[in-house]
């Protein structure tokens, strides 16, 4: 996982997590998960910041499980 954070417009920062899905970190395996955030709504729940930090890293998890045959199969070859 590769963990990275931008500055957007009007103070929003997106925090992102990059999962690499293949061997020898392919670029065409890899999936994104990106959330936008104000630092002003962790002014007065800190405990949130590592919120959104621990659910972003359930659905890293999540999205680097192997896909059952069935559902592998789902779009052709």
């Amino acid at each position: 996982m590769r963990w990275s954070c931008r500055e957007l417009q009007d103070g929003w920062v997106m925090l992102a997590v990059d999962v690499y899905l293949a061997e020898d970190y392919a670029p065409e395996a890899m999936a994104g998960i990106r959330y936008a955030v104000h630092p002003f709504n962790f002014d007065e729940d800190p405990e949130a910041f590592w919120l959104v930090i621990s659910e972003m890293q359930q659905r890293a998890a999540m999205v680097a499980q192997p896909l059952a045959a069935s559902r592998a199969c789902a779009f052709g070859d």
